[in-house]
This record gives C-alpha cells, sequence and structure tokens, in this order.
C-alpha cells in the first residue's frame, strides 16, 4: 500500500460510515474532508470554556425506599460535554451505580456535595453548580 491516503464512503442502515481504502481520491486530502464534513474537534480551550460555562443542577429525589442523586446539565452544553464519559467518571469515583437520560445523570444514593466537589475538580466552575438542598418525593 502506497502512502497515499483515499477514503470510501458506505451506508448502512441509514448511518454514514467512513472507511480508509487503498485507492486514490483526486488528490483530495482526506483529513481535510473529513474535518470539513464532521466538523472541527474541540480544542482544550474550548473543552475548558465549555466546562466553565455550563450551569450544572444537583438536587435528591426519594423514589420508594432510596434517594438518587439527579444531575442536570444545561441544555445547550449538554451536546458539547460527553456526558457517558462524565456519567461514568461519576460513577467510578463515588462507587455508585447510575444511568444518563438526555441532559440528565442519575446517581444511586445522596452524593450532592461529592458531585459538586468532583465536578470542580475536574474543571467546571463551582459558581455554576447549583445544590438543591431539599428532597423531592419522585
Amino acid at each position: 500500500m502506497n502512502n497515499e491516503k483515499s477514503l470510501y464512503l458506505n451506508t448502512y442502515h441509514g448511518n454514514l460510515g467512513f472507511e480508509l481504502v487503498s485507492e486514490k481520491l483526486n488528490n483530495v486530502d482526506v483529513d481535510q474532508l473529513l474535518e470539513s464534513l464532521l466538523g472541527k474537534e474541540e480544542t482544550p480551550i474550548e473543552s475548558t470554556l465549555v466546562k466553565e460555562q455550563t450551569i450544572v443542577r444537583i438536587r435528591l429525589e426519594k423514589r420508594r425506599r432510596h434517594v438518587v442523586t439527579v444531575i442536570e446539565i444545561d441544555g445547550a452544553d449538554a451536546k458539547k460535554l460527553d456526558i457517558e464519559s462524565l456519567a461514568k467518571e461519576l460513577k467510578r469515583k463515588l462507587a455508585a451505580g447510575g444511568t444518563v437520560h438526555d441532559n440528565v445523570i442519575e446517581l444511586q444514593g445522596d452524593h450532592r456535595y461529592k458531585v459538586k466537589k468532583i465536578l470542580t475538580e475536574m474543571g467546571f466552575n463551582p459558581d455554576n453548580i447549583l445544590i438543591d438542598e431539599s428532597v423531592h418525593e419522585a
């Protein structure tokens, strides 16, 4: 295989997939093509700005016999943050189970203040992390 990169586009069940193959793509840079199709990747500075500007609301819900810490992330910023990996990291650090629904992370147990501390360590602005002191019935 020569050093030339090329691109093969395919569709599979309606999803657009990209595969590199050994064919030449008429002197078009594959990296530029992918960047124009998929959008520019976020730089660390942009990621830091998003974290600092994101508004996070933390509340506690009582469900049957247990409590759940609910973390809501501002809808506009939720798409820019990788909520799945954020939830995975929180669950790992808190040794708790949990799930993600849209822009909401749910953790088993009362972890309101621990979550705020962890999010602050991850680069979120502590002034934008709002904790609801009351317990809501679900």
